[in-house]
């Protein structure tokens, strides 16, 4: 039998169906999200956050919750790491009590070319002058001293990395960017600081800040993983220095502090005897070690820890936690697998007083590495400091 032909309604005059207007609505807005998350595809496979998640919406519109800019007075700063979902939940609850969020980072293989995760989610968390990103001589993961050779002293490999690092810093619209150069062959000293020069002077015209993080030291010792470095000189051209006050002992080397009251005294000491203080941004860790006691098993099962990883490690190894007054740090020994270990790290009142005397030495502030190894609570003394910092 033949089927009836069915033909479009031609009646002249008769209107055509429309949709209500929410519908229209909520269909621009689905597509906006599906062409947001297409276009940050690649960043979210690196990121913490969920496809979904409003975050990327507010980052492919540079609309971020914190629009608030760095404060006049004591700042605190922190490091966010986008692999961490723990540390974009600090950086999304308390970025209104920091002044800088520095993001960890990108590095350059030895020609000069970008490696890295991508970071566009920093855009949808803070405003642009809160906003600072980090460019190391990371290579596949370590401080790679050859990168840092190769950047500091081949014109045609440094004009590609700070070309690379120029066009990334302005595509996440930031408002500075923060060199970390680390294990720096020590005959660049004089290339590095000129390095920081050149990049000062281009930066500065585009309205971003430079700052460098510096390896923490007692004096100006020329050898070692910091002894590139110079303070004085360098101290003249960044906008913010901030050192690294901690590893005072480490992974790879004997057990003691992290970071001491007295040692980190003297790091500051040195440092305001030959930059101005108000330049200064003391690192503090969040983080503590675990060594073996024996020193016959090496290194290989020292380990780094978060403050509240450390806390439950220590409970559940049967160790007790005693305070020592005069490092101002936690310790502990106990056994795992039947090894002696003993372990170092600070809390919040090593935090507190850090932040006295930072303020006593009328630094500019203190940064944490890093945003998610804290106790929440830190963050109500945190940012009463910052409004009203006291000695």
């Amino acid at each position: 039998m033949t089927q009836p032909v069915v033909r479009p309604d031609t009646t002249p005059g008769r209107p055509r169906p429309t949709w209500p207007r929410w519908v229209v609505a909520a269909a621009l807005i689905a597509s906006l999200a599906i062409a947001t998350a297409g276009g940050f595809a690649l960043g979210k496979r690196f990121a913490p956050a969920n496809l979904l998640d409003p975050l990327w919406l507010r980052a492919y519109l540079d609309r971020p919750l914190d629009h608030g800019g760095p404060g006049t007075g004591f700042w605190v700063s922190g490091y966010y790491v986008d692999y961490d979902s723990g540390s974009l939940e600090v950086v999304k609850t308390r970025s209104t009590h920091m002044d800088q969020v520095v993001v960890f980072g990108y590095g350059f293989d030895e020609e000069g070319n970008l490696q890295g995760k991508e970071t566009q989610l920093v855009k949808g968390l803070v405003a642009k002058s809160k906003r600072i990103i980090l460019f190391g001589n990371l290579t596949d993961g370590g401080f790679n001293e050859d990168t840092a050779h190769a950047i500091l002293t081949d014109p045609a490999v440094q004009d590609r990395a700070v070309k690379n690092l120029i066009e990334k810093a302005t595509d996440l619209d930031a408002g500075g960017v923060q060199i970390d150069f680390e294990n720096i062959p020590n005959g660049d000293r004089d290339a590095y600081t000129a390095f920081l020069k050149r990049l000062k002077s281009e930066l500065k015209p585009l309205g971003m800040t430079l700052s460098i993080a510096a390896a923490a030291k007692t004096s100006d010792t020329r050898t070692g993983w910091g002894g590139a470095t110079d303070y004085a000189a360098i101290g003249q051209i960044v906008d913010q220095f901030y050192i690294m006050a901690y590893d005072e002992h480490w992974r790879g080397g004997e057990p003691g502090p992290v970071a001491s009251l007295t040692w980190t005294e003297k790091v500051v000491r040195y440092a305001t005897g030959v930059m101005p203080a108000q330049k200064i941004i003391l690192g503090v860790p969040f983080y503590g070690y675990e060594w073996a006691v024996d020193q016959a098993e090496g290194t290989k099962n020292n380990k780094a820890y978060s403050f509240n990883s450390l806390n439950r490690r220590v409970g559940e190894m049967g160790g007790t936690i005693k305070w020592d007054p005069v490092s101002g740090e936690n310790y502990a020994t106990y056994k795992v697998n039947g090894n002696d270990r003993i372990a170092w790290w600070p809390d919040e009142r090593s935090l507190e007083a850090k932040l006295k005397l930072a303020y006593q030495y009328n630094l500019k502030g203190i940064a944490p590495w890093r945003l998610g190894f804290e106790n929440d609570d830190w963050w109500t003394g945190l940012g009463t400091f910052r409004v009203n910092p006291s000695k």
